[in-house]
């Protein structure tokens, strides 16, 4: 199984340097500012990165002077380094991101390197000259390098969700294109299209999601996902009906906040495998939603990571109360500086006899906690 087993990070906002060793399931809980969200903000950019997004995501985000430590005169280079682990060996993806005119980020080095199991060298292969302004994994000769090919489907199997934005105008809530289907965007913003695809080619999993829901949301029943128009300009709406009023359509506008994101997460970590990232990154999952929904996210979570990875950031003790300690890992945030610790079993055994992990986490004994 492909894995993606460590992650390094310098220079990115509040983290000035840190390691981290990459399990199935990572929940990373702190403090508001603690660096969680930081972290997954990396990733984040390196999703832009791999479609020529690099400079969109650093305006958006940016300027670089506010993505790189305490700006440029004290960092002024960015540099990632990510581990991937497979069936034939290690593939890693290096890069170093200076800060450059306008108040951007140049790729002064990036390269990629296959290290195959038995061989005592590995083979690297420099992704670009420097001074580039876009990844060159993104450019059309990586996908006829078996190399950069590689790094860049391991890469591109870390995906970052945020299902923050449901207001009335949010892309979530409104009609998508039918042929927008190929995945589940980060936004959900084509989650009816994702889901009548779904319906179409997958149906088992299709019935397993709204089962699902109805745990969740007790009053679902189904979706009706009806396209209207034609060709490439068919658009369907995400309408659904209610248990016990079969007659009635209710659309997107008729879902609580909650609801919403629940419907996408849910989906989001019920698709089929062939169709799931292999590391599925969420941040805050847990926002809007019940305590008893909290549980089956929870749980869909360490399902998916059987065959793939999650990783997750939460402001919530009881969401934690749904893993194991080897799970968690605590952000602090100490002079400005982000660091990051996996907790141990071991040495929480004792505590664990009279304290859930969420109640262990809020007394502070971990730490993470404002």
């Amino acid at each position: 199984m492909n894995r993606l087993t460590r992650m390094e990070i310098e220079g990115f906002r509040s983290i000035q340097r840190a390691g981290l060793e990459i399990a199935p399931v990572n929940v990373f809980v702190g403090a508001n500012g603690a660096g969680k969200s930081n972290l997954i903000a990396f990733l984040q950019m390196l999703n832009f990165a791999l479609s020529k997004g690099l400079q969109s995501y650093v305006q958006k985000r940016g300027p670089a002077s506010d993505l790189l430590h305490f700006g440029p005169k004290r960092t002024p280079v960015l540099r990632g380094r990510l581990v991937f682990e497979t069936e034939g060996g290690r593939n890693e993806y290096r890069f170093h991101l200076a800060h450059a005119a306008g108040d951007s980020l140049v790729f002064t080095h990036e390269e990629a390197e296959y290290h195959a199991a038995g061989y005592a060298q590995p083979q690297v292969l420099p992704l670009g000259q420097g001074g580039h302004r876009e990844s060159g994994l993104a450019e059309p000769w990586a996908d006829a390098n078996p190399t950069a090919k590689v790094v860049k489907r391991l890469l591109g199997q870390c995906r970052v969700y945020q299902f923050h934005d449901t207001s009335v105008e949010s892309f979530i809530r409104g009609r998508a294109q039918v042929d927008d289907n190929l995945y589940l965007r980060a936004n959900g913003g084509n989650l009816p299209a994702f889901l009548l695809r779904l319906r179409t080619e997958y149906s088992s999993a299709y019935q397993e999601i709204v089962r699902t829901l109805q745990l969740v949301l007790p009053w679902f029943d189904d979706f009706l996902l009806e396209p209207q128009g034609t060709g490439d300009r068919a658009t369907v709406l995400l309408r659904w009906r209610m248990a016990g009023q079969p007659d009635y359509p209710f659309t997107s506008g008729h879902l609580s906040d909650g609801a919403l994101r629940s419907m996408a997460l849910v989906t989001l970590l019920l698709q089929p495998e062939s169709l799931r990232p292999q590391l599925i990154v969420i941040d805050e999952p847990e926002l809007g939603l019940h305590p008893a929904a909290e549980r089956v996210i929870a749980g869909l979570i360490r399902s998916a990571a059987q065959a793939g990875q999650g990783l997750v950031s939460t402001q919530s003790a009881t969401f934690i109360d749904h893993f194991a300690p080897e799970d968690i890992v605590v952000a602090e945030i100490e002079d400005g500086c982000s660091t990051f610790a996996r907790q141990s079993p071991h040495k929480l055994k004792a505590w664990l006899e009279k304290y859930t992990l969420g109640q262990i986490w809020q007394k502070d004994i971990i730490g993470g906690r404002p």
